[in-house]
């Protein structure tokens, strides 16, 4: 019992140095590309953390808060020296002051954080389980009719265009039926759970069905069909398994291509919140994205690209905790 969770806790330090390493170097290329690459070219990174509202202003005004924010967040100082000031700062979660709202921006991003998290995590978990449910029904039922029905849904849903559907969705359920807010914004509150449902149900269920299902069911279906169709699936018939026993043990093996690929489809889950939420209006991430993008936010642009990172890989890292329940292959030590 020892020596297997020693060798567990070893696994999970691993996984979770590996994603540390993977969002440093996404916070490197953030900071390049923000920071590094404009002063290589010349260019005072200082000009886009000015607020654009003040541009209008006289040349000497403007110039006396480029100076200001040069000194701030130390642009005038050696390239290794800012890289190691943003990276104290970025990690310390001193994600800078946005000029453009007069706030700072590690608390504009903790109260759009957890809109987000609403919006994305219940769905991604029953989607998962969902498609992992369906895709095996619809391999037991292999050449049946319900088996076409679900195979022939999720190919035609994977091909149809998820944002195409989702303006379609919302300017029906919205704007002609309204069963839905037009706009989350004003009616939306976290601590009551009736403005939450009546906001979230049809984005919970767009997510569900478009955003990721589709994909992860038909190779849970696949993969399945394969494995009920090997050696050891029917060497393990032969044995006198119950069928039951054999299919637990078929939907087991099938379920890891799944897993990896869940990880995948985060991404473009993550990615759809941007229209999700601006459509629905619903004040998250994606929403407070969209707003720093139009207002050359640079800030609250960075803060909020670090943060939804971060939350995608603690997603990810709670699935490589999971990994060895499902596989028993993976060798912990």
């Amino acid at each position: 019992m020892i020596k297997s969770y020693m060798g567990f806790l070893n696994y999970a330090i691993k996984r979770a140095v590996d994603r540390i390493i993977l969002l440093l170097g996404l916070v490197i290329l953030l900071w390049f590309v923000v920071e590094a690459l404009p002063e290589l070219f010349g260019v005072n990174p200082a000009i886009w953390y000015a607020p654009v509202g003040q541009l209008g202003k006289s040349a000497s005004y403007f110039q006396n808060i480029i100076n200001d924010i040069t000194t701030l967040y130390g642009f005038n100082q050696p390239l290794y020296v800012q890289f190691i000031r943003y990276l104290y700062a970025l990690f310390s979660f001193n994600l800078g002051y946005d000029f453009q709202h007069h706030e700072y921006v590690i608390n504009e991003v903790l109260q759009y954080l957890p809109y987000t998290i609403i919006l994305t995590l219940p769905p991604f978990i029953f989607q998962t389980l969902l498609a992992i449910v369906v895709g095996a029904y619809a391999a037991l039922k292999r050449n049946k009719a319900v088996d076409h029905i679900i195979s022939n849904y999720m190919i035609l849903q994977y091909n149809i265009p998820g944002f195409f559907i989702l303006a379609v969705l919302w300017v029906v359920f919205a704007v002609y039926i309204k069963a839905i807010p037009i706009s989350g914004i004003q009616v939306l509150h976290l601590n009551d759970i009736v403005s939450i449902l009546k906001v979230y149900w049809l984005p919970w269920i767009i997510q569900v069905f478009i955003f990721g299902f589709p994909v992860r069911g038909i190779l849970m279906r696949n993969t399945m069909v394969d494995v009920l169709d090997s050696d050891f699936v029917k060497y393990a018939r032969l044995s006198g398994l119950k069928e039951s026993t054999v299919r637990a043990i078929a939907r087991r093996n099938s379920i890891i291509p799944v897993i990896t690929r869940t990880g995948i489809d985060l991404a473009f889950i993550l990615g759809g919140i941007y229209f999700i939420e601006y459509i629905f209006g619903i004040p998250g991430m994606g929403y407070l994205g969209i707003i720093a993008a139009t207002e050359l936010n640079i800030p609250l642009l960075t803060g909020s690209f670090f943060f939804l990172t971060l939350y995608a890989l603690v997603v990810l890292y709670a699935m490589d905790l999971i990994y060895p329940l499902v596989d028993p292959r993976i060798k912990l030590r």
